[in-house]
């Protein structure tokens, strides 16, 4: 059997070169971005791994996390990962003290209380504070000593991981904070969202992209020697070398089938992976099936329950598992595959009926109302094994359950795609208010609201108005009122001013004068702003007036905060400039008790 082992980093010395270069230009101070890109084991993993441990080296603090293959149902997962691997490390002080600052950022680590969500906050703002307080962090940290984080496999990345990359490379200006993410090229299809934001990215002056081609002959020659038992004749190399065109991990595959004394190998790699792996015993191919539906990283218990082996028999497995080099163990819990594409072989590999149940089996395991409340992610795993084994039911619950964990965790366009799922499951589940919690109409609300968090403001038009023909018998008022207002609000960003007047009147209209509610007070806002766009604006200051009244009324400091802009606004048309500066000042101090997003209004008119 072929002994794996590290070794040197061979035939990268070019690209190492370079990011070692930017270590040392974040270490003075001038942050740097790289996007490290090539196809799937070509060695990204492994250059990412000789950079964090030259930057430890170096006194650097180094944080390193991963994406998951789960589509993108897991919000910040590899930010969530790098948190949690150096939590026990030489940085463990430092980070747990700037953790302990921003409380919003223990939301992604397990056992952490969530911080309590701010009612009046909306999705994005509180998606802004996240962002804000992951800046603070690698600021805090960056004062003590240099900061690289590294964000690997963003193929897999989800929606709000990608705008977080887009954030800091865009405000990172005099931190020392090197920024390093990893994609496969070969996934980036056309339509793949990561080649949009890439594309983008690299036009950015503090950016560089490293792409790694194909490793040349000679340095696959010195990587098979360095790795092979034996001497290996010419003829064996260069087959070898011919075959893996380039790719480290092709070529390491091949060069352990041969040492497993194969020598009529099949001709695809997937083919290969599982030739290695039928030579297991059943117990531990029955392991390696389970960890493939459970995904890249598992758990080590979680293997055990789906793979239903007993634990002698399955400790038996999968040593056996880990000695052939299929599982490498991951911390003191868990495993990963040696690599995804092995992972992506044994799952597809599975019949159909044996891939569902093992599917139900996982969901069986997760949906446990201590890991649901405590592991961020659970919900949404949940729900991809649920759907995945044909459990509509448990898919909805699941879906609702995720769109309100990733609501809270300030990942928009997450929770939107969760309560979107549970909208196209309704009609196939009995009972779908009972399990959801909610109703029809509210799902469909709350799933625009995200869409519009999340900057899909055509899709957030786009459901409102369906919700709108939906609610035209009048049965809930106060949620005919909510999604009228806010319609309305999105029309203004769009530019659709009359529109915009109609849908907020609409809003008005929905609910009575008496007694006060924050509902109304809104939409009065509202069409304060819309009219302020429109050929009646005159009207504006009175019905300004009538907002500030009804916002008073209803308690509620975060629209009171918001007609005072508007009201300065239009004192500052007037011409009245010092009356507009004193009503934004008032605007500003009443906000910091009403909401982020108004106190940003305030500040910038």
């Amino acid at each position: 059997m072929l002994e794996r082992r590290a070794g040197d980093l061979v035939g990268r010395a070019a690209e190492l070169g370079r990011l070692l270069g930017l270590l040392d230009q974040a270490a003075a101070g001038q942050p740097v971005v790289a996007l490290v890109s090539g196809d799937a084991g070509v060695g990204k993993t492994r250059l990412a791994a000789e950079l964090c441990g030259v930057a430890a080296q170096r006194g650097f603090t180094v944080l390193s996390g991963r994406c998951a293959e789960l589509g993108d149902s897991l919000p910040y997962l590899p930010l969530a990962d790098a948190l949690r691997s150096a939590a026990p490390g030489p940085s463990a002080a430092s980070l747990l003290d700037a953790l302990a600052a921003r409380p919003i950022l223990g939301q992604l680590l397990p056992d952490r209380s969530a911080a309590a969500a701010s009612g009046a906050e909306s999705p994005g703002m509180a998606q802004q504070q996240l962002f804000g307080a992951v800046l603070g962090m690698l600021a805090e940290l960056a004062d003590s000593a240099p900061v690289l984080l590294v964000l690997e496999d963003l193929h897999w990345a989800d929606r709000s991981t990608r705008d977080l990359l887009t954030f800091l490379s865009r405000v990172l200006h005099r931190e020392r904070v090197a920024l390093v993410g990893t994609y496969r090229t070969d996934d980036l299809h056309r339509g793949h969202p990561l080649r949009a934001v890439a594309a983008e990215l690299v036009r950015l002056p503090r950016v560089t992209a490293v792409e790694l081609g194909p490793l040349s002959a000679q340095a696959m020659a010195d990587h098979l020697r360095s790795l092979a038992p034996r001497r290996l004749e010419a003829a064996e190399l260069e087959a070898i070398i011919q075959r893996a065109e380039g790719n480290a991990y092709y070529a390491e595959e091949l060069l352990a089938a041969a040492a497993d004394g194969c020598s009529d190998l099949p001709a695809g790699l997937a083919e290969l992976l599982l030739d290695r792996v039928q030579r297991l015993s059943p117990e531990a191919q029955q392991v390696l099936r389970a960890a493939a539906v459970a995904g890249r990283r598992v758990d080590d218990d979680t293997v055990m329950a789906a793979s239903g082996q007993a634990p002698a028999q399955y400790d038996l497995a999968i040593r056996e598992a880990v000695a052939s080099q299929l599982l490498v163990p991951d911390g003191d819990q868990g495993y990963t595959f040696r690599h995804a594409l092995l992972r992506e072989a044994v799952y597809a590999d599975l019949l159909p009926g044996e891939r569902t149940r093992l599917h139900a089996r996982l969901a069986e395991l997760l949906a446990d109302e201590v890991r649901l409340s405590t592991v961020p992610g659970t919900a949404a795993a949940l729900a991809h094994h649920s759907l995945a084994s044909h459990d509509v039911a448990g898919a909805f619950a699941a879906s609702v359950r995720a769109g309100h964990e990733a609501e809270r965790l300030a990942a928009p366009a997450e929770s939107h795609r969760h309560y979107d799922q549970a909208l196209a499951l309704w009609e196939r589940v009995s009972d779908p208010e009972k399990l959801a919690g909610l109703d029809r109409g509210r799902l469909a609300f709350e799933s625009a609201t995200s869409a519009a968090a999340s900057g899909d403001v055509a899709r957030a038009v786009q459901q409102l108005r369906r919700l709108l023909g939906f609610l035209a018998d009048g049965n809930d008022p106060v949620l005919l009122s909510q999604a009228s207002e806010r319609l309305a609000y999105l029309l203004v960003e769009l530019g659709e001013h009359e529109a915009a007047v109609h849908a907020a009147r609409a809003a008005i209209d929905a609910l009575p004068e008496e007694p006060a509610r924050w509902e109304r007070a809104r939409a009065l806002a509202t069409y304060v702003q819309a009219l302020m766009h429109t050929s009646d604006q005159d009207s504006a200051p009175e019905w300004a007036q009538r907002a500030l009244a009804a916002a008073r009324a209803a308690g509620s400091a975060a629209m009171e905060a918001d007609v005072l802009v508007s009201l300065g606004q239009l004192e500052e048309r007037a011409g009245r400039t010092d009356a507009a500066i004193e009503l934004f000042t008032s605007a500003y101090r009443q906000s910091l008790d009403g909401g982020l997003h108004v106190a940003l209004r305030a500040a910038f008119q």
